[in-house]
């Protein structure tokens, strides 16, 4: 196994499913290699070059542009691992391909194909066939890997598009993705719809906000996030940054593509996030270096669209509104259920527009600019692209509170009601454990009791209310918590993988063992 620090030459006269090596780089017998980067495996056929020539092209490896759009482009930052696979038959054969042929005639490229038992990857496909080089795309395979090698008893269907464009027409280069033309970045969808860079036939409008919420007043407890995220906006201070590389290196210094903040639901990720932009407003010298700082917020169901291409393109028009809104300051831009848009491209049962989805934000995650933080929401991690995960190398657990913090959520959620010698929020705290922060809000102290409490001082014949504890503790009593155990009782096979995730895993096994889900915890 080689480790590579890959700056890669495209050339376009490249075949896609091949790799130039130098010859010292790679054993004399091999055929074929599995790439690694960024948590994606790709196979290649590999061509030995003379050491001195790629010594003075400055490269250890040459691969076609869009072999890079498979692992979401290349990330400077991360490691290039090149494996010796003994024969290309140890790679997973098809069942079945979809491909547009884009021109090829079909049976002459299905025979082909089949014969030479050629590796095929989810992209627009160039191939040398002797006498002729030719374009075909792959549109979907079946099983889903990163690549597969067509065998006689692999079954082809095939697709003709006349309005997808072969590679080297203007949207071939952003193409790559599933879509045999666009998903990578704004160019075709399925259907032949027109795409290309900004946000024509997009569905979304993203409006800047002041951020209000801050660390101090609505934020209760998570001091260890509240430190990596002042640690991060320091580092768009160039004073610092430029003092972390001089004193401990560049690795140090550098922010990565975002955030990623994860748990259970309804305890505050949404919340962090602005609280992270206020922070980013007033307690820093962001404004005074880059300008004016917004709170951009989307939600994933937002961007995805049943349409053809569209969740792409909503995609790309998201971070264009993005760069747009920030040229002039600073934002950050925060996506709430982001693995609705980042999807596991390994997932068989993924559609093949979800993994052109996932292609098209991994490549807008490539292009984030230094006056850009993007914030990254989930309640299922370990749905998320593996990829995706190395764009948000910052990763921080929102645990569900505990009496502490829940105590803190009382306290900053009663107002003036807390003034009252007559209000213990410690023991409402104690009280509410199993409760997250939401249902507090939202089931405990929301509407109804708003009512109760305005119908009490507006109506002639009822005395106020004296919302003291024995008042508050008996209306939590009508409600019991729900959200924890419908959110562990749905994620509990899935967490049992949550390697990546240790803080999660521990969380989701021990409310299953508090709720009685386990085998021996009185229910199945």
């Amino acid at each position: 196994m080689s480790k590579l620090s890959l700056e890669p030459v495209v050339l376009d006269s490249q075949p896609t499913s091949h790799l130039t090596l130098g010859a010292s780089k790679i054993n004399p017998d091999d055929e074929v290699v599995r790439i690694e980067h960024c948590g994606v495996n790709v196979t290649l056929q590999v061509d030995a070059e003379n050491d001195r020539v790629a010594s003075n092209i400055g490269s250890d490896a040459k691969i076609a542009p869009e072999i890079a759009e498979l692992f979401g482009g290349i990330d400077r930052t991360e490691s290039f691992y090149v494996y010796s696979l003994p024969s290309p038959k140890k790679v997973r054969p098809a069942g079945s391909v979809t491909i547009n042929p884009l021109g090829t005639p079909a049976d002459k490229l299905e025979a082909v194909l089949k014969d030479r038992e050629v590796l095929l990857h989810p992209i627009v496909e160039r191939y040398d066939l002797g006498s002729e080089v030719v374009e075909f795309s792959v549109t979907d395979v079946e099983p889903y890997e990163p690549t597969v090698m067509v065998g006689q008893g692999t079954e082809f269907e095939f697709e003709t598009d006349s309005s997808t464009p072969a590679h080297g027409s203007d949207d071939a280069g952003r193409s790559s993705g599933w879509d045999g033309g666009g998903s990578g970045g704004g160019g075709d969808d399925a259907d032949g719809d027109g795409g290309g860079r900004g946000d024509e036939g997009a569905s979304i409008n993203i409006q800047p906000t002041v951020p209000e919420k801050n660390f101090e007043d609505d934020v209760a407890g998570l001091s260890e996030v509240k430190r990596t995220a002042r640690m991060v906006l320091s580092l768009f201070d160039s004073r610092v940054r430029d003092a972390v590389v001089e004193s401990y290196g560049r690795e140090f210094a550098d922010r990565g593509g975002g955030m990623m903040l994860y748990g259970p639901p309804g305890c505050g990720k949404t919340l962090i996030s602005e609280a992270i932009a206020h922070e980013a407003k007033y307690e820093t010298d962001i404004e005074e270096e880059y300008g004016d700082v917004v709170f951009l917020e989307v939600r994933g169901s937002d961007v995805v669209s049943k349409y053809s291409g569209e969740s792409e393109k909503n995609v790309e028009a998201a971070f264009d509104q993005a760069h747009e809104i920030a040229s002039g300051g600073f934002a950050v831009l925060f996506f709430d259920e982001v693995e609705t848009l980042i999807p596991d491209r390994s997932d068989d049962n993924l559609q093949r527009h979800e993994r052109a989805l996932t292609n098209a934000f991994l490549q807008q995650m490539n292009d984030v600019e230094d006056n850009l933080l993007v914030i990254g929401a989930t309640n299922m991690p370990f749905s998320i692209d593996p990829a995706a995960t190395r764009r948000f190398p910052i990763q921080q657990f929102i645990p569900q509170p505990g009496a502490d913090v829940m105590t803190e959520v009382w306290e900053t959620s009663l107002g003036r009601i807390t003034e009252r010698d007559d209000v213990d929020c410690r023991q409402l705290g104690e009280a509410s454990v199993g409760y997250t922060p939401a249902e507090i809000a939202d089931r405990v102290l929301g509407s109804d009791l708003q009512r109760e409490l305005v119908e009490s001082v507006a109506l002639d014949d009822r005395d106020p209310i004296q919302p003291d504890t024995e008042y508050l503790l008996a209306r939590l009593e009508e409600t019991e918590p729900k959200t924890v155990r419908q959110y562990v009782s749905s994620v509990m096979k899935q967490a049992q993988e949550l390697e990546g995730f240790p803080e999660m895993k521990e969380y989701v096994e021990q409310q299953a063992q508090e709720l009685g889900m386990l085998r021996g915890g009185g229910e199945s």
